[in-house]
C-alpha cells in the first residue's frame, strides 16, 4: 500500500469516527427530533466564532451562515436552534482546568511539603461566575422549537385496505402552502400529473419505513391545513 493511500484511509477513518461521535451526541441531546445536518452546522467552530481556544463570538473563515440566512432561511434558523451555549461551555472548561491544577498542586505538596503553595488555580476559580451563564439564545430557541421539530417532516394519511402508495396519498401537501396568512393550493391536474424520479424514490421508500405508526399518528409533523380554495 502506497503512503498516500494509507494516509487517505487513515484520514477517512478519522473523519468517520468524528461524524459517528457527533451523531451519538446529537441523538443523546435531541433524541427523536434530531436534525443532524443542522446540528453539525450549528456546532461548527467557524459558525460559533471559535478559533482554537479563542472565542471571537462571530463567524470566521469559510462559514456559510450569512449566505444561508439569505437563500435558505429555514435551514439557517434550524442551525441557530442547535447552537450550543458557548460561554457556559468555556466556563465549564475553565472550572475543569482549575480543578485539575489544584489536584496537581495538592499531589506535589504531599510529595514535598516545603514547596511554596501557588494561588493561581484558586484565583482563576474565584474569577469565574458562581452560577451557570444563561444561554442568550434561549428565548429564540424556545419559540422556534415547534418549527424546528416539525417543519418539513412527512405527513401521510392512513391507508385503506389494499391501497397502494402514490403521489396523492403521500405527497399531496407538496402543492399546499401557507403564505401571507392565507392557505394556498396549486390547481394541479390529477389526470396529467407525473411524479419526478426523486418523488418516486421517496414514495417507494415509505414501504420500508420502520416508524410508519408514528408518522400515521402525526408525531413530529405539522397539522395539515385546510384549503381555502373552493372545490
Amino acid at each position: 500500500m502506497a503512503a498516500a493511500e494509507a494516509k487517505f484511509n487513515a484520514d477517512g477513518n478519522g473523519h468517520r469516527t468524528v461524524i459517528y461521535d457527533a451523531l451519538n451526541a446529537a441523538k443523546a441531546e435531541y433524541k427523536g427530533h434530531t436534525n443532524f445536518s443542522a446540528y453539525r452546522q450549528g456546532t461548527d467552530k467557524q459558525f460559533l466564532g471559535i478559533n482554537g481556544t479563542t472565542y471571537y463570538a462571530k463567524p470566521w473563515g469559510n462559514d456559510s451562515s450569512n449566505i444561508q440566512a439569505v437563500l435558505n432561511g429555514p435551514s439557517y434558523w434550524k442551525r441557530v436552534y442547535n447552537r450550543p451555549n458557548v460561554a457556559e461551555q468555556f466556563r465549564q472548561q475553565d472550572l475543569e482546568a482549575s480543578r485539575k491544577a489544584e489536584e496537581r498542586e495538592a499531589k506535589e505538596q504531599e510529595k514535598d511539603p516545603s514547596l511554596p503553595r501557588s494561588s493561581s488555580a484558586g484565583a482563576m476559580r474565584r474569577l469565574l461566575p458562581d452560577e451557570p451563564i444563561p444561554d442568550p439564545y434561549s428565548k429564540i430557541k424556545e419559540t422556534m422549537k415547534p418549527f424546528v421539530e416539525r417543519q418539513g417532516k412527512p405527513r401521510i394519511r392512513a391507508m385503506n385496505m389494499g391501497e397502494r402508495l402514490d403521489f396523492w396519498n403521500t405527497m399531496n401537501n407538496k402543492y399546499h402552502m401557507k403564505a401571507g396568512g392565507k392557505n394556498l393550493e396549486w390547481n394541479v391536474c390529477k389526470e396529467a400529473h407525473r411524479s419526478t424520479p426523486n418523488e418516486q424514490r421517496w414514495i417507494l421508500s415509505n414501504y420500508f419505513r420502520t416508524d410508519t405508526p408514528a408518522v400515521l399518528a402525526g408525531c413530529g409533523s405539522e397539522p395539515v391545513l385546510k384549503s381555502s380554495r373552493p372545490r
